[in-house]
């Protein structure tokens, strides 16, 4: 590991907001493209991982010189934690494979002259134990500074004892005459219906402007959906058939926490599928066993806009009294209603190891999760494949860093099964007889866009008829696309018995038993390719622009197990002269599969029914 110098430039405290600079430099390695800083919070009972955003990254006479800055609000770093605590930070740098922990740093000359620390009669005074420190005041915080131990603590200056009775009556009368007066609101609005609706007219015939928003060029629907918005800004309210699904949601959930939480229940609740697969199906295959359990089903794939209501009312039910709620996806509908005291929420997210970022590691970048935002903190933990990337799971989801537990991934313990495999295999071949004398070339590479509605893959930069022509046949192809993808790569009518489009109606784990090689690019599933030590070819034709809007979380080009290639002729060559570079893949699994036995649903199991006893 190569030595480098850590520089706090900055550190200070405007009301609410922390301001935080910070300079880095070191030998530069060329092979390094995203190279991230952290700063790690400690309250001594929460330790919260966020990254400080780098504005820029430069080279100089074989040198590299970072510069990171970003401002947090004190009030949201940690989860549901009361303000007043004293808090205390450090910082992890992660260059290329080098991962420096608890960094010692030094403060910059701009720090030094606005903190004083340099000031003689100020170090005179200081006591001997605390030479190396020193202290500044700002905002609701001082901040003491600690090279010696590495750190920078935060000190409350303010009350932390609990509010007044009177403050707690000022508080309730406030929010009741909040609430009445959004009752008179919505009463009013009522009765100025028939103004909304002339208001709409008058739009509709270009008397006044019309709402270009607003969609919808049927003049019945814009004047219906006008009208709305005119009693939407005059009521302060949302009014429509999602609000009030989600007020109905909100009521039940509210009705059914005035009954006790069942200590038997466990709920499985899921909106990214509509039948119990993936880590569902491996962790219910073991729970079914116990008959005293009482287990409960949400599994609805649409979308919040578009979920049964049938769906959405069970949900705030089973989340208000199951002991245990277990999710394997991001479910926005968890984050609009109160977390019950005495429930558990386990994430058993659907993908393996850390590849791309997301959530709170995307700070301060589009798409990115803010420090406010209640998405994903609520977890009482989250599971993951490897012990290695907890603490970047525990920095995307805004979650202490002992709440994310290496379990292992269930659905992996399918690549251990052996007899499953033979079933896959038999039942492959049997439905595609004419692939029994090829090798199969699975293309599976992951979406372009922003999520589910906008996700696409340029199919015209992967053409699909002329790789086939370039392999002499003996390779066959599929194609499986990630679902977000709508489009598709046009096969020749020639070929179709042999370049097949399984995108829609096949599992990617089953495939894989029957995959030869894998052509990807930034998907997640390298992670089970390496389980079974299938040869990969990575095809990234827009790297520069993947990493500069979306980022990883290792440095790719050194990370991937496999070839990596960035046009398109070069793949052909790369198959036919089986250059893989599958020495990468042994180290790979090593990082980011702890437990590769096949028992991760147990442990998960395990996981769950500690906290059943709690």
């Amino acid at each position: 590991m190569k030595n480098i110098e850590f520089t706090v430039e900055q550190v200070e405290i405007r009301g609410w907001k922390l301001w935080i600079s910070v300079n880095i430099r070191g030998e530069y390695d060329n092979r390094v493209r995203n190279p991230k800083v952290a700063v790690i919070f400690n309250s001594g009972t929460q330790t919260r991982r966020v990254p400080v955003v780098i504005r820029s990254y430069t080279e100089k006479n074989g040198e590299f010189l970072i510069y990171a800055q970003y401002s947090y609000d004190v009030r949201y770093i940690f989860y549901h934690e009361p303000l007043g605590r004293q808090i205390n930070f450090w910082f992890d740098v992660m260059y290329g494979d080098d991962y420096y922990e608890h960094i010692s740093y030094r403060l910059g000359e701009i720090a030094n002259q606005e903190y004083g620390l340099e000031d003689s009669e100020a170090s005179e005074e200081a006591d001997e134990d605390e030479e190396e420190e020193g202290t500044t005041r700002g905002g609701y915080y001082d901040i003491v500074f600690s090279t010696e131990k590495s750190e920078i603590d935060l000190i409350a200056r303010f009350d932390t004892s609990a509010p007044s009775l009177f403050s707690r009556a000022v508080g309730k009368v406030r929010a009741f005459v909040g609430k009445l007066w959004g009752a008179v609101l919505f009463l009013m609005g009522f009765l100025l219906l028939p103004v909304f609706f002339v208001d709409a007219l008058l739009a509709v015939l270009k008397c006044i402007p019309r709402k270009e928003e607003i969609a919808g060029s049927n003049w019945i629907i814009y004047l219906i959906k006008h009208a709305r918005w005119k009693w939407t800004v005059f009521c302060k309210m949302q009014i429509g058939i999602l609000p009030m699904k989600l007020s109905c949601m909100r009521l039940a959930n509210k009705i059914a926490s005035w009954f006790p939480v069942k200590k038997n229940r466990i709920a499985f609740l899921s909106n990214r599928r509509n039948d119990l697969s993936g880590n569902f199906e491996f962790v219910y295959d073991i729970l079914k066993e116990d008959e005293s359990l009482d287990i409960r089903f949400v599994l609805d794939n649409h979308d919040t806009k578009h979920m049964k209501f049938r769906n959405m009312i069970r949900l705030a039910i089973y989340f208000a009294n199951s002991k245990i709620i277990l999710v394997d996806d991001y479910m926005e509908l968890l984050f609009k209603l109160p977390r019950r005291e005495g429930t558990t929420l386990i994430q058993l997210w659907h993908a393996c190891g850390a590849f791309k970022t997301f959530g709170c590691s995307r700070m301060g970048k589009s798409g990115g999760q803010g420090l406010q935002s209640p998405n994903h903190r609520s977890y009482d933990f989250a599971t993951v494949s490897s012990q290695e990337i907890a603490k970047f799971y525990a920095e995307g989801f805004g979650l202490s860093l002992e709440k994310v537990v290496a379990t292992g991934v269930p659905r992996t313990d399918i690549f251990f099964d052996k007899a499953y495999k033979k079933k896959v295999v038999r039942q492959f071949y049997k439905k595609y007889p004419q692939l029994k004398d090829k090798k199969i070339l699975l293309f599976a590479p992951t979406f372009r866009g922003n999520g589910k509605n906008t996700g696409y893959y340029p199919v015209e930069l992967f053409d699909v008829n002329k790789l086939y022509e370039q392999l002499g046949g003996e390779y066959a192809i599929i194609v499986k696309h990630h679902p977000f993808v709508k489009n598709r790569n046009p096969i020749q009518e020639e070929y179709q018995d042999y370049i097949i489009d399984l995108s829609k109606n096949s599992e990617l784990n089953d495939l894989l038993f029957v995959t030869d090689a894998l052509i990807t690019d930034y998907s997640s599933v390298v992670f089970e390719a390496s389980l079974l030590d299938i040869p990969m070819l990575f095809y990234v034709f827009d790297l520069e622009q993947y990493i500069a809007t979306r980022g990883f979380y290792y440095e790719y080009e050194t990370f991937v197990p496999g070839k990596i290639v960035y046009h398109f002729d070069e793949i052909a060559s790369a198959v036919k002269q089986n250059d893989f570079e599958q020495e990468k893949i042994e180290p790979f699994k090593e990082r980011f599969f702890d437990g590769k036995d096949g028992k991760s649903a147990e442990r998960t199991v395990e996981l769950i029914y500690d906290n059943l006893k709690k």
